[in-house]
C-alpha cells in the first residue's frame, strides 16, 4: 500500500473581494467539460514554465477537478528486472503527467489529493485564472484552535526538518524557495534542519522586529501547499494571555487525512480517477460535521456568469485578441481623422482658390 493525503482548503476570497456566496464550481466543470468535448486546447504555462492542464472528471455530488503537471523533459527512466535503465516508452507527443485531484465541497471548502509529485493547491488557483480570468485565494482549513493559539503566541523560535532527497525550491515560494534550492546544492543525503530564533541579547525593540519577521516567515510557510512533505515543524513562544511556554506542531494543524491506496488502482488512469473520487466522497461525508462546526455557512447560488467559455490559451489569448481589435479601432479612427482633416483641407484650399479667381474678376 502507498500513503497518501487529502488536504482541505478553503477559497476565501475571489477576484480581490471576500467570497461570501458558493464558489461556482459546477459551472466550471461544465465549461471544462464543454472544451474537452470541443478537442479545445487547455494546457496553462505558468510564470515559472510549469505546464499545466485540468479536466472535469465528476460534477455530482460534488464537482471533482484533476490538474496535472505535464512533463516533456528531464524524465525519469525505466529499469528491468536486472536494473538496467532505458527510456520511458512514449510515443511521439505523449507526455508524462503528474496529478492532484480536486473535489469542490459546500462552505467553499476544496479537498486536495495529492501524490508526491502532483501541482500544488495553489496551482489550481494559478490555472483558473491564466485560463478563465478567475482569481480564487485558497487559505488551509485548520484545528478549530490554531489560530486562536498563533495570534496570542509571542514567538521566539521556528524550526523545520525534512529529508535531504526532499529538497528542492518547489515545495515553498518568495524567500523559502530560494533558502530550499540552495540546500539542494549543499546535501543530497541525511536530514536538512533549520532553525530561527529571537535569541537572548539585544534590546527589547530588536527582538520585537526579529519576532515580526520570525512571525511573517511563518505565515508563508503555512501558506504553502506542501508542509506535508516535511518531518518537523514547529513554532514555540509564549501565551501572551496565560504567559505558558507554547510548541505547536505547525504539522498538525492543518486538517490533513492521512489514507492507504492502492499503488495498483492509482497507476491506471481509469481505475486511479475512479479510486480518487470515491475517496474525495467519502471524505467529504466523513468530515461534513467538523466543516459545519468550525466554517461559516454560504448562503446563496453561485454566480455562474463569473465563469466565461474557454477558449485556446485562456486569458493570455483573450487579452492579445482584445488588444489587436483595440489597436485595429485605434488605427481606424486615427485614418478617419486623418481622413477628415485631409478633406477640410483640401476644401479651404478649394475655398481661398475660388476666393483667389473671383478677387482677380472683380478687380
Amino acid at each position: 500500500m502507498a500513503r497518501r493525503s487529502v488536504q482541505f482548503w478553503r477559497i476565501e476570497q475571489l477576484n480581490g473581494d471576500g467570497l461570501n456566496r458558493p464558489f461556482p464550481a459546477r459551472r466550471v466543470a461544465e465549461v471544462l467539460k464543454k472544451a474537452q468535448d470541443a478537442g479545445t486546447d487547455r494546457h496553462f504555462t505558468s510564470g515559472d514554465g510549469t505546464v499545466l492542464l485540468a479536466q472535469a472528471v465528476a460534477s455530482a455530488p460534488h464537482p471533482v477537478l484533476l490538474l496535472d503537471r505535464v512533463r516533456d523533459t528531464n524524465l525519469p527512466s525505466v529499469g528491468d528486472a536486472l536494473g538496467r535503465r532505458k527510456p520511458l516508452p512514449l510515443a511521439p507527443g505523449d507526455h508524462l503527467l503528474e496529478t492532484t485531484y480536486f473535489a469542490f465541497l459546500k462552505r467553499n471548502v476544496i479537498a486536495v489529493l495529492t501524490s508526491g509529485n502532483g501541482p500544488r493547491a495553489s496551482r489550481m488557483g494559478e490555472y483558473l485564472e491564466g485560463m478563465l480570468g478567475l482569481e480564487p485565494v485558497l487559505v488551509p482549513v485548520v484545528r478549530e484552535d490554531i489560530e486562536e493559539i498563533l495570534t496570542r503566541l509571542e514567538v521566539s523560535r521556528f524550526e523545520f526538518a525534512l529529508p535531504a532527497e526532499r529538497l528542492s525550491g518547489k515545495l515553498m515560494e518568495g524567500e523559502w524557495a530560494d533558502v530550499l534550492d540552495s540546500a539542494s546544492r549543499l546535501m543530497n543525503e541525511g536530514t536538512f534542519r533549520i532553525s530561527l530564533s529571537v535569541g537572548r541579547s539585544g534590546k527589547a525593540e530588536d527582538k520585537q522586529r526579529i519576532r515580526d519577521r520570525i512571525q511573517q516567515l511563518i505565515d508563508l510557510f503555512r501558506r504553502a501547499g506542501s508542509v506535508e512533505h516535511f518531518d518537523y515543524v514547529v513554532a514555540e513562544g509564549k501565551d501572551s494571555l496565560t504567559g505558558d511556554r507554547e510548541v505547536v506542531d505547525l504539522l498538525k494543524e492543518r486538517f490533513i487525512s492521512h489514507i492507504e491506496v492502492d499503488p495498483d488502482v492509482f497507476n491506471d488512469p481509469q481505475k486511479s480517477t475512479a479510486e480518487a473520487i470515491a475517496i474525495l466522497n467519502k471524505q467529504a461525508r466523513d468530515n461534513e460535521a467538523f466543516f459545519a462546526r468550525t466554517l461559516p455557512d454560504i448562503k446563496g447560488s453561485a454566480d455562474a456568469a463569473l465563469v466565461p467559455d474557454m477558449v485556446a490559451g485562456g486569458m493570455a489569448a483573450v487579452r492579445a485578441a482584445l488588444a489587436a481589435a483595440e489597436s485595429s479601432e485605434t488605427a481606424r479612427q486615427v485614418a478617419g481623422k486623418a481622413g477628415k482633416a485631409a478633406g477640410k483641407a483640401d476644401q479651404s484650399a478649394g475655398e481661398t482658390q475660388g476666393g483667389a479667381d473671383h478677387e482677380l474678376v472683380r478687380g
